[in-house]
């Protein structure tokens, strides 16, 4: 029987503007890894949940305090949100609640898809706080992503014509390639504030109608000065071409991987892959 060499160390209320959030706390057995600079992760969606986060990625918590959170109207945080509250600022401001809450000077912070925006605005917003920024499969403009997703759905008709049920095949291609992780997908999805989905996105990972239409980093990524990893998978909405584009961007202070036959869902797809690239860039950083 496998044994984790973490433990859940305290699952607790923080609160933020518009209410509350949880977030769990879970610290290594051994005292050298417990002592280093914690990694606070969160999730994308809008609406999603860091659970299954937790799931796929749980072996970094052996290596250092590892914090996860769900985003307030999240599972985990549920709550009413008006459309004031649905900003990237207000969402971006969760994670200085919860350094503070805890009494951490500064952190590595996680986010995936969408959580990539909000871990990115925060670094933007506070970079004494960050000591990198790890972004996976991160949504850093909308208008990029929607021509990109064009382009994906344009081979996928080119490919298997105008009558294809686009929606299967898109995920099938470029959300989540692996077959074996239909039941955790699942799971995920019952987890998931849909409402606030389309409220804030729309209706499918390549339809955007919502409320983020001008979320756009790139004007702004000669600011960015903290080490930044980006990481994608070879087939993902997150395209190669756009992380790279952003790398570029940053300058050297940035540095890409893409992941082989992956989709969005890279740390199901490439489960161990990923955490090990995840791990070895968090050992030069600390």
């Amino acid at each position: 029987m496998a044994i984790n060499d973490h433990s859940l160390e305290a699952v607790r209320d923080v609160a933020v503007d518009g209410g509350i959030i949880e977030i769990r706390l879970y610290r290594p057995h051994c005292q050298q890894a417990a002592e280093r600079i914690p990694l606070l992760i969160t999730h994308g969606g809008p609406g999603g949940s860091s659970v299954g986060l937790y799931d796929a990625l749980h072996p970094l918590a052996n290596l250092r305090p590892t914090i996860f959170y769900d985003q307030l109207g999240s599972f985990a945080s549920p709550a009413h949100l008006v459309p004031a509250q649905m900003t990237l600022q207000r969402f971006s401001t969760e994670p200085l609640r919860i350094l503070e809450d805890l009494g951490i000077p500064s952190a590595h912070v996680f986010g995936h898809s969408w959580g990539g925006s909000v871990m990115t605005q925060f670094c933007l917003d506070h970079p004494d706080r960050v000591r990198s920024l790890l972004l996976s499969s991160p949504l850093l403009s909308t208008q990029r992503w929607i021509d990109d997703c064009n382009q994906l759905i344009k081979t996928i008709q080119q490919e298997l014509g105008e009558s294809v049920d686009l929606e299967k095949e898109f995920e099938r291609r470029h959300f989540c390639r692996s077959r074996s992780s239909s039941e955790v997908l699942q799971c995920e999805r019952l987890r998931s504030n849909s409402k606030l989905y389309e409220q804030m996105w729309g209706p499918s990972e390549f339809q955007h109608q919502g409320m983020l239409s001008d979320l756009d980093f790139f004007p702004r990524f000669e600011q960015l000065k903290t080490p930044t990893l980006l990481i994608c998978g070879e087939h993902d909405t997150a395209t190669p071409k756009t992380m790279r584009a952003a790398k570029s961007a940053i300058g050297d202070r940035a540095q890409v991987k893409i992941l082989s036959d992956a989709g969005h869902k890279t740390y199901l797809d490439r489960n161990q892959e990923f955490i090990d690239v995840l791990n070895e860039f968090l050992s030069r950083q600390s």
